[in-house]
């Protein structure tokens, strides 16, 4: 596979992998792996079974992405041929978004060009490699890789038969206008990042005043809401603070606004930007502390950031938006949100309903989202399939 030809393609590796290599690892069968780089600098990585199953699954990324990602990696296993990349840039982590600063060719390919031409060249190469095409070829991803699945069914719709999109980040510009908002909320001095509006103590309050109004109108009363929707608990039923001095078991003022503007939606003169956070999961560990309250004192240390929002819609208004490495998220104010991210959102939204060319061919889309998701509001993807329908 070393002497591969593809065009615009350079093949960099081309090992065969044992079974069980490396000890402990997550590949159980021998397969061959092949690495290399379409264009420019878009990395990718196929691994090709020994004993192929005649189909193809290919897997998303998270974040930024940075490195060659593959959520469908483990598929291997079962005999699939699957493939990854890295978008079109390399970071440190999937947080960083620096690369994309004044270089529109990679913010294209971070978009949807990458993984499409992925696709391309790694079905070429199962081609090579096996003597025939794959029967069957599929895409599954979560989070940015949800977006990812969303943006082939939308743009490239003869890329995949079966897409499976979790919790998809498919609108970026809204998405990063909510982070900044609750940002804004959260840290209102960028200066006391080591510092958040909303403690632990409000996160595990709130959580459990919501299950206890809430909880039972599901029939069973198990710590779970079946739909966070049919709740009508109000922030205001929590008792305020004595001399609005912080406590365990109230909120101060700054607190309740701060909590009341993660749920709303994200607005501006012009309407609805993004959707609100429904409710649920908020004080567990790697929920609202981690994504939206902070503070995560590992990311602060290690990243500088006080939370993974923090960090995702800073970066993006950074270099996307405003190609300024120096942009402050407290002096946002959204009112010219449109204008501002006119031209990323050309190419990083996933929005468009219309999937009739994906369909006409008798593909099948599978979208899922969780209640509790900190990330991404469950709202939005409910919103998505609406408008499909």
């Amino acid at each position: 596979m070393g002497s591969l030809r593809l065009p615009d393609v350079r093949i960099t590796e081309a090992v065969a992998v044992e079974a069980g290599a490396p000890p402990g690892g997550s590949f159980k069968k021998a397969h061959c792996k092949i690495a290399g780089v379409i264009g420019r600098e878009i990395r990718f990585e196929v691994l090709l079974p020994d004993e192929w199953n005649q189909r193809f699954f290919m897997g998303g990324g998270g974040g930024f992405v940075g490195a060659v990602a593959n959520h469908a990696a483990g598929s291997v296993n079962a005999g699939f041929a699957t493939a990854g990349t890295d978008t079109g840039h390399q970071a440190a982590t999937p947080l960083q978004a620096g690369w994309a600063l004044d270089d529109l060719e990679r913010q294209l390919n971070f978009g949807h060009l990458a993984v499409h031409r992925t696709a391309a060249v790694a079905k070429a190469i199962v081609r090579s490699y096996y003597g025939s095409d794959a029967s069957r070829s599929y895409f599954i991803g979560c989070s940015r890789g949800g977006g990812q699945a969303l943006m082939e069914a939308q743009r490239y719709p003869d890329d995949f038969d079966g897409i499976v999109a979790g919790a998809p980040a498919m609108d970026w510009p809204g998405i990063a206008a909510a982070f900044v908002r609750n940002s804004q909320a959260a840290f209102p001095d960028p200066s006391t990042l080591d510092h958040s509006v909303i403690t632990r103590d409000n996160l595990k309050l709130l959580e459990s005043r919501i299950l206890a109004a809430c909880d039972a109108k599901d029939g069973v009363k198990d710590g779970l809401m079946e739909d966070p929707r049919d709740c009508a608990f109000k922030v205001g039923d929590i008792p305020a603070c004595a001399d609005d001095r912080p406590g365990p078991e109230c909120l101060t003022r700054a607190q309740r606004a701060a909590i009341e503007r993660i749920y709303a939606p994200t607005v501006n003169q012009d309407g609805t930007i993004y959707y609100g956070q429904p409710f649920g999961g908020e004080g567990e560990v790697e929920g609202w502390q981690n994504w939206i309250t902070g503070v995560n004192e590992g990311l602060l240390a290690n990243a500088g950031t006080p939370s993974l929002q923090w960090a995702f819609g800073s970066e993006f208004f950074k270099y996307f938006v405003f190609h300024d490495a120096s942009w402050d998220y407290s002096r946002y104010d959204l009112s010219t949100w449109k204008r501002d991210t006119r031209l990323v959102a050309t190419f990083m939204n996933a929005t468009n309903p219309d999937l009739a060319a994906f369909k006409a061919g008798g593909r099948k889309l599978l979208l899922w989202h969780g209640w509790s998701d900190p990330a991404l509001s469950a709202l939005a993807t409910i919103g998505y399939y609406q408008q499909v329908e």
